[in-house]
């Protein structure tokens, strides 16, 4: 193995920042859920929303001192790390026992039932006296569909009562209609004939009843085990009614027209649900469904959030230039409070990373070089001169690792517990070298906190990888031709585009040079050198497998690159049956993780 790289090492120094590259920009981590609560009355039960296109008006059920929450969720803004806010409005009093509620389609009116009084209240959100509207037998859930029609499914007397919400007059009353205990247990809308139609869970009694409010009449019972809650997507003629069966662990879906079952998913023991996000009975949790973030393009996996006494759940969606935001609310008996869940845009990224050699964003490995393109408030350049390298430069340093959280309203703030400082090689007004910290163990996300000069802090996160092999090329950008010695340790490359440069002869030995190769045997310390001496030589763990041209190549060597920290080498033979060119491609793959495509030439 040759351990003569003087032509590399000119080339790094005069390049200061062909390493692991740093960038003002976004990163593509998927991020945690967000999830906050706030306070509202007590022992709150069912809620319901409306979305006026701008904001969303919730109101909530306080079943524990006899009260409406009126809650404001709007679109704080995009760029924000917690994008949607809510927010308590008006409190309403005097509302016996509220159960579940409606919320009209206009700023002010909502309806909340009384299964303790019979009776439904229309209450007033701009200060207006209560109106007080007496029904069946026990009322549970409750809808209104436009402004003069409310409805009331009575679990006492299994009936379904209609009423105006402006004149507090009951208009009819439907019996034989299995009651439901949900709290959204009634979903209307308009059919292609204009009727009004609601659909009732019925859940003692094992069906889901359609009702034609124009005629008043049953349509069709549905045998559904255990319905719960009950929803309406979409208009006629293709409206789909969905329903939680408790029974079966599952949500059925229908046609809303026809009621034609279509399709089921499993969910345990599901109690509501809204937009896909299920409450699950007897566990103090929401399942949340696979979750693409559309600031990052990744899906987080689906599973349980955990929320005391969870009871109802509404969501809302905002638009944006980059897709819908979705925020949700929980109520949770248990605090007395509700729960905002919603994914943030993604984790700090104040500046981003990527391989120093190939420029790729996807992963760092533990070992490698770094470099931070930003302001640093420094106005001079400022260099390592021994080794081990030094942990601040200028008044600069980074550390990597430790832990990031997300606050309601101050978004992300970060730990440096369990974090290490990075050893540094160059610091300048815009540009930082350091080397990714060896006993960084591999995660997703892992923070960096940059200080300047000046003291303040920027912070970015990295995917650190066992591998992220990175080739160096001439012109540092990742492309083109490859920072590749001969045999001979001439500069390998076309004579014609390098002065002094040849290309490599087919079966001979080239040396190539990367970043990433991960962990070492023996392991080196941060920010130390590979012994000049070659003595002894340090190993990577992973062996590489190299490919020149399509054609698999021989490796003879991989190591730490003799006086260098955290520079790869790699000795492979030219493949005999090499097509010659002066623009071979040349790839190097570890652990699974292939580099950045270069070019040898080779004759």
């Amino acid at each position: 193995m040759s351990n003569k790289c003087t032509w590399l090492q000119l080339m790094l120094s005069l390049a200061a920042g062909a390493l692991l590259t740093v960038a003002a920009a976004g990163q593509s981590v998927a991020p945690a859920l967000s999830v906050n609560s706030f306070p509202v009355g007590l022992k709150p039960l069912g809620m319901d929303m409306w979305f006026d296109g701008a904001d969303a008006t919730f109101v909530v059920a306080n079943s524990g001192d006899n009260s409406i929450s009126e809650i404001f969720m709007g679109l704080r803004s995009a760029s924000q790390p917690v994008p949607v806010t809510a927010g308590l409005g008006t409190t309403v009093q005097g509302i016996p026992a509220p159960y579940a509620v409606a919320k009209c389609p206009d700023r002010y009116t909502a309806l909340a039932t009384s299964p303790s009084d019979n009776s439904v209240t229309v209450v007033h959100l701009d200060g207006k006296p209560l109106q007080t509207i007496k029904v069946g037998s026990q009322p549970y859930s409750v809808a209104c569909f436009g402004a003069t029609t409310g409805i009331v499914s009575n679990f006492g007397d299994n009936s379904l009562t209609v009423f105006n919400p402006l004149t507090g007059a009951v208009v009819n009353t439907i019996p034989g209609v299995p009651g439901s205990r949900s709290f959204h247990g009634i979903a209307v809308f308009w059919n292609s004939n204009y009727e009004i139609i609601a659909w009732v869970a019925g859940t003692d009694a094992n069906a889901l009843t359609m009702v034609n409010l124009s005629t008043l009449k049953v349509v069709v019972q549905v045998p559904v085990s255990r319905p719960t809650a009950v929803r309406i997507s979409g208009t006629s003629p293709d409206a789909v009614v969905s329903v939680a069966s408790a029974g079966d662990n599952s949500i059925r879906s229908y046609d809303a027209n026809t009621a034609q079952f279509r399709s089921a998913r499993d969910v345990p023991n599901p109690q509501d649900f809204d937009s896909g996000f299920v409450v699950i009975g007897g566990q103090d949790a929401i399942w949340v469904p696979a979750w693409r973030n559309n600031w990052t393009g990744q899906t987080s996996p689906s599973g349980l959030v955990p929320v005391p006494g969870a009871a109802s759940i509404a969501a809302q969606s905002f638009a944006t230039p980059k897709g819908p935001i979705l925020g949700l609310l929980v109520t949770s008996t248990n605090s007395n409070s509700v729960y905002l869940i919603q994914q943030p845009p993604g984790y700090p990224a104040d500046f981003y990373v990527s391989n120093a050699a190939s420029f790729a964003t996807a992963q760092s490995a533990p070992g490698a070089l770094a470099s931070v393109f930003l302001s640093t408030g420094v106005t001079q350049s400022f260099f390592a001169t021994s080794v081990p390298l030094p942990t601040a430069l200028g008044g600069v340093s980074l550390r990597v690792g430790g832990s990031f959280s997300l606050g309601a309203t101050s978004g992300w703030t970060y730990s440096s517990t369990g974090s290490v400082q990075a050893r540094l090689l160059y610091v300048g007004p815009k540009q930082v070298n350091f080397q990714i910290p060896p006993s960084i163990a591999p995660a997703n996300p892992v923070p960096v906190q940059l200080t300047k000069a000046d003291g303040t802090t920027v912070l970015a996160n990295v995917n650190v990888t066992a591998t992220g092999p990175g080739l160096f090329t001439v012109i540092p950008n990742g492309q083109g031709q490859a920072a590749v010695l001969n045999q001979d340790n001439s500069i390998n490359g076309s004579p014609q585009a390098i002065v002094g440069a040849k290309p490599a002869a087919r079966g001979s030995v080239i040396q190539i040079f990367a970043t990433g190769a991960g962990e070492t045997t023996p392991a080196l310390a941060a920010g130390e050198a590979a012994p000049a001496t070659g003595n002894p030589l340090v190993l990577t763990k992973v062996q590489p497998t190299v490919t020149v041209g399509g054609k698999s190549a021989k490796v003879l060597f991989s190591g730490m690159a003799p006086g260098f920290v955290g520079l790869w080498q790699i000795n492979a033979e030219v493949p005999q049956d090499v097509t010659p060119s002066m623009a071979v491609p040349l790839v190097v793959t570890a652990a699974g993780v292939s580099s950045n495509t270069v070019t040898i030439a080779v004759q």
